[in-house]
């Protein structure tokens, strides 16, 4: 229906996150080293796939963060509530603010920080 009513970018998740220009990923991804006081930013790709976009990539800029133990911190991010998806880019844990919703924000910071102040990983 959000299809017929020329809804989609508004109100399919999928579409808003497609939809987002590269500066505004970035804009995204600089709010949350910020809050965070940690990472640095890094230019990267999104991966659309799956449906009639199985191999498309879109430009984006990940969050990324130099931690001892990456496989362990990602291990602890899925078994978080909510699970946190993030993903291993040259050793480094990745974040990529095009694959996380605005109203998701506030609980995907809660759990970097956590990670960050968790001086075992």
């Amino acid at each position: 229906m959000h299809y017929l009513k020329n809804e989609a970018v508004q109100e399919i998740p999928v579409w808003q996150m497609i939809s987002q220009t590269h500066d505004q990923i970035r804009q995204r991804a600089q709010s949350w080293q910020t809050a965070l006081g940690a990472g640095r930013l890094v230019d990267g790709l999104s991966t659309v796939g799956g449906g009639s976009l199985p191999e498309e990539t879109l430009p984006t800029t990940l969050l990324v963060l130099d931690l001892p133990k990456p496989n362990q911190v990602l291990a602890r991010l899925r078994s978080s509530i909510p699970p946190v998806i993030a993903c291993i880019a040259v050793d480094r844990v990745a974040f990529d603010p095009r694959t996380v919703l605005p109203d998701q924000e506030e609980a995907l910071l809660q759990q970097i920080k956590a990670i960050l102040q968790d001086h075992t990983l």
